[in-house]
């Protein structure tokens, strides 16, 4: 028992160590480096650091290729954990939309805002309308736009109702959606619970959380891209069971055991 302890205590240590210095690189590489490159160049700094903080966090990412589309397209996933951002990067580069209280995060928000996250304030009609005036420039240049349509986050074994109103841009410019869905294994298979950020967990609790497991497995799955023919809360109910059947839940289910909770 005790030899169990020293192991996780000194598992945690090392992973958080190294999640200091490569979070310390990131703000140099941020400030310093992606002003000076393209945008190809870019991203694909992006998406490396991503796989590189999963994997001194011990997280191995499993993930399916994603659909090829003609120009932008609307992203929709299950949110499980604040790693869902950098497990998605690994497949394709988008542009998050976050809640507004991620942007204050000590270092983290200010990596995520030169990241070209996109910041919502929760619970204010004018500005759900800015984000999506915004959402609708990137998809117009063909760029790809990630949202999680749950609006808060999961154990990883449900999935809530999908909210419609970040999906409008992808109505208003006939832009396909294309469904995702995260889950989180350890490395034999089975369910894990570390990753999720739920309950009020702080960021913290949830990094040793983390830190503390052997290893992480993190699948990423794609469905096939849904036309967005008709209203937004149709879009957003094709979208919900497509993702369902991603995750392994019944799509009649998911609304009816699982409440929406507040806009993420």
């Amino acid at each position: 028992m005790i030899a169990a302890r020293v192991r996780v205590f000194f598992r945690r240590l090392g992973r958080i160590a190294l999640l200091l210095l490569h979070t310390s690189a990131g703000v140099l590489l941020a400030a310093l480096v992606l002003p000076l490159l393209r945008s190809r160049r870019r991203d694909a700094l992006i998406v490396a650091w991503s796989r590189m903080l999963l994997g001194l966090l011990g997280v191995r990412a499993v993930v399916a290729p994603a659909p090829t589309v003609p120009g932008g397209a609307l992203l929709v996933c299950n949110h499980v954990s604040w790693l869902d951002v950098f497990v998605i990067f690994l497949a394709r580069r988008v542009h998050f939309v976050s809640k507004s209280e991620v942007r204050h995060w000590p270092v983290a928000g200010w990596l995520a805002q030169k990241a070209g996250t996109l910041f919502l304030e929760r619970g204010r009609r004018a500005d759900t309308l800015r984000v999506n005036a915004d959402m609708a420039a990137l998809l117009r240049d063909g760029a790809w736009v990630a949202v999680f349509p749950e609006g808060t986050t999961s154990d990883g074994r449900s999935l809530r109702r999908f909210l419609p109103s970040l999906l409008q841009p992808a109505v208003d410019l006939d832009c396909p959606v294309v469904p995702a869905a995260l889950r989180y294994r350890t490395p034999d298979g089975a369910y894990t619970a570390a990753p999720a950020y739920v309950d009020g967990m702080s960021l913290w609790r949830s990094l040793l959380a983390i830190t503390a497991e052997p290893g992480i497995v993190a699948e990423l799955r794609f469905g096939e891209p849904i036309a967005p023919n008709g209203h937004r809360r149709d879009l957003a109910a094709a979208a919900e069971a497509a993702t369902a059947r991603l995750v392994g839940i019944a799509p009649a289910d998911t609304a009816a055991r699982t409440p929406a909770g507040p806009p993420a």
